[in-house]
């Protein structure tokens, strides 16, 4: 093994101390940030049923910017839960923790407590059932649980209903159709909605449960920014970055086992489609691209957890220094 390959794994993969390391550099950058820039001002959108009633709450910068980053560290948190419990990288390894630490620290905009933190733990949650079902041919319970916790996530986010006909590409993957299996789903979503309109019903308020899915009719497509060379530059190296990790993570994983295969294949989908909606809704809301960054940092952790090639090392350091320059780029006057 080449000495830069051996030095990344030693430090970055297998470090005894990195989870510690991780979570104190991800308080020390979000409090820089903080510091020099505050809390962009997010006016809390009508497109839920939960976190409107409660986003007034986390109106304190300071309290926000702490719910935020309990929220980014859950988050790490549920995907090293789920890679060892599942057995996915087949060794030990600190990324899938600290790249989402990582990721989820670079902008002021990720500094603000939204509804759209809780609406990503639940679906995040919802694959621990999606896992095991593997292979279950009696698993529509696993179905029920995952429908549930994604309505549920819904209901702090309606835009998470579209995951609902998505997810079922993920459950075809695992086990195949089933018809049974799909019933279920349905009906995990249905109990969640019924119980929420019968509050409504009682509160006489029927219009105001039915106006939240009239966002799914606000299309927005964006307008071209006018971002200086250096910044279009960014801009589309990051952009390159992220679709050279998915194009090598694929072929690494297609090497791996059958339960990983279909989880980083689902991955992959549910990333191209989040991005294609976040365009759709580019001006209604930024939920699908946070959930895409939260996917895109497991892939990410993946792949450079399993890679032995010293090229694929030197990018993830060239990387690590440009994002580095674009977070400092908050920093600086």
């Amino acid at each position: 093994m080449h000495f830069v390959v051996k030095s990344f794994r030693t430090t970055f993969v297998e470090g005894r101390f990195a989870f510690a390391v991780a979570t104190l550099g991800m308080i020390v950058m979000r409090a820089a940030l903080f510091y020099a820039e505050g809390l962009p001002q997010i006016v809390s959108p009508a497109n839920n049923y939960l976190w409107e009633p409660i986003a007034y709450l986390f109106t304190y910068p300071p309290l926000s910017l702490l719910a935020s980053t309990l929220s980014v560290v859950v988050i790490a948190w549920i995907f090293s839960l789920l890679s060892s419990r599942f057995n996915l990288l087949r060794s030990r390894s600190n990324l899938p923790f600290t790249v989402p630490l990582f990721l989820l620290s670079l902008h002021p905009y990720l500094l603000v407590m939204t509804g759209d933190y809780i609406s990503v733990v639940f679906i995040l949650l919802a694959f621990f059932p999606l896992m095991g079902s593997y292979q279950k041919p009696d698993s529509y319970l696993c179905s029920f649980r995952a429908a549930t916790l994604i309505a549920v996530a819904s209901l702090f986010q309606i835009y998470a209903l579209v995951l609902i006909p998505l997810w079922w590409i993920g459950e075809r993957s695992m086990r195949g159709f089933r018809f049974r299996s799909f019933i279920s789903a349905l009906f995990g979503v249905f109990l969640v909605y019924v119980t929420l309109f019968s509050v409504y019903w009682v509160l006489d308020d029927i219009p105001g449960f039915m106006g939240k899915f009239l966002c799914f009719t606000s299309f927005s497509l964006p307008e071209i920014p006018f971002f200086s060379v250096l910044e279009w530059s960014g801009v589309v190296f990051i952009g390159l970055f992220f679709i050279f990790n998915m194009i090598f993570s694929i072929r690494i994983y297609l090497r791996d086992k059958v339960l990983t295969l279909s989880l980083m294949q689902f991955f992959v989908f549910l990333i191209v489609s989040l991005l294609l909606l976040q365009v759709v809704y580019w001006k209604e809301t930024l939920f699908f691209l946070l959930l895409s960054i939260v996917l895109i940092s497991y892939l990410n952790a993946y792949f450079y957890s399993k890679t032995t090639s010293k090229k694929h090392i030197y990018l993830a350091y060239a990387i690590l220094l440009l994002m580095l320059l674009l977070y400092s780029s908050h920093l600086l006057p």
